[in-house]
């Protein structure tokens, strides 16, 4: 089952990004890949995105054939296709991206702030992405609202504050930033080499980023962008972005003005990280029988899916026989025909629905089970 959940969010909040742009450039491909050393030739941004084992897109130096608005003399040129380029080398790592604004509208104090957090473990592959703030956080009641989503085990999980649900995955977690600048504004076109310095305790060669090209900056004016990329290791560990203006990206047609901020770090780079599944993150408890060839689990709240490729008469009577075994008794009313079964059991305070549903066109039997607990 593919893994919809995330594909919502990050759809979503693309598209709300892209629309408050106003139609600014594509988001650049995300991918793995290590960035090429001082005096290689350009390179272009692949089509689409590079399975783990492929070598991505790199970023490239050139001669300058003009000077960034920075007014630095330095003559090395960096394109960078995406920041993540390099993630793909490393064994672990942490990365935030951080966009918030602050500033005033129609004369009062405004001002919010998005994040999103992520690890990865190259082996065995796993990742964990969190979303908070624009209405994720924590409401006024003090319930938790983030979004996160982890992948490990061949199972995704995602959870919305306090509802957790869980599907089967048949894709490996890639070492890609679900959402970063670049999925803003296309990659750096121009970045001049201004020295070498420690962030976060990895040495890097400094570049002032050009943006006088960036559509996407819409009503800022004033821009300041810089990117830090590590020596070695080739890869981004840092990208500041900076700008003055109108609120045009989460706030588009308002009176909002103010600064708009993002950062983009690696937080750690090939360090110890575990990522493990959430618990009790929905789906069947322990009692509650799964047939042995059961592909295309799902799960949201106390309600599983998942298909059979055993004949629907077999399904049946494994639940008819399976609950019994299981301590449930089967309650009177349920009914099977023709492709179609409803049956029902009962055990301490719960009650347990299993609905059985043939698909002759398919050649599979579905099953729905749902826990209802008094």
């Amino acid at each position: 089952m593919k893994k919809l959940p995330v594909l919502l969010i990050l759809i979503a909040v693309t598209a709300l990004l892209a629309a408050a742009c106003g139609g600014g450039p594509a988001p650049a491909p995300s991918g793995g890949g290590q960035a090429a050393p001082s005096g290689t030739q350009p390179t272009t941004a692949p089509d689409k995105p590079q399975s783990p084992n492929q070598p991505a897109a790199q970023p490239t130096t050139k001669p300058a054939d003009n000077q960034p608005s920075s007014g630095s003399q330095a003559t090395d040129l960096l394109e960078l296709p995406d920041v993540t380029e390099g993630l793909n080398a490393l064994n672990s790592y942490e990365s935030t991206f951080t966009m918030s604004f602050k500033g005033t509208e129609n004369g009062q104090p405004k001002e919010w702030t998005w994040a999103m957090t992520e690890q990865f473990v190259k082996n065995p592959r796993a990742k964990r992405s969190t979303m908070l703030g624009l209405g994720a956080g924590t409401d006024a009641t003090g319930q938790d609202t983030s979004i996160e989503t982890i992948e490990v085990g061949g199972k995704t999980y995602s959870r919305f504050g306090t509802m957790c649900t869980s599907s089967a995955s048949s894709e490996a977690p890639t070492a890609n930033s679900s959402f970063t600048p670049s999925s803003v504004i296309g990659d750096i076109k121009t970045a001049q080499l201004l020295g070498t310095d420690n962030i976060n305790g990895v040495s890097a060669q400094h570049y002032a980023v050009d943006i006088k090209g960036l559509t996407a900056l819409g009503a800022y004016t004033n821009g300041k962008s810089e990117v830090w990329i590590a020596q070695p290791g080739n890869f981004v560990v840092k990208y500041s972005f900076e700008a003055t203006g109108k609120d045009t990206f989460f706030g588009s047609g308002s009176d909002a003005e103010g600064t708009m901020q993002w950062v983009y770090e690696l937080k750690s780079a090939n360090q110890p990280i575990v990522i493990e599944p959430p618990k009790d993150c929905g789906g069947a408890p322990e009692d509650i029988p799964m047939m042995a060839d059961a592909t295309d689990q799902s799960a949201f709240g106390t309600m599983t899916t998942y298909s059979s490729a055993s004949a629907f008469d077999d399904v049946v009577a494994f639940y008819k026989k399976e609950m019994i075994a299981n301590g449930w008794a089967e309650k009177e009313g349920g009914m099977a025909m023709d492709g179609f079964a409803q049956l029902s059991f009962t055990k301490d305070k719960r009650t347990a629905s299993v609905m059985i549903t043939a698909d002759k066109d398919k050649s599979i039997t579905s099953v729905m089970i749902s826990i209802d607990e008094k």
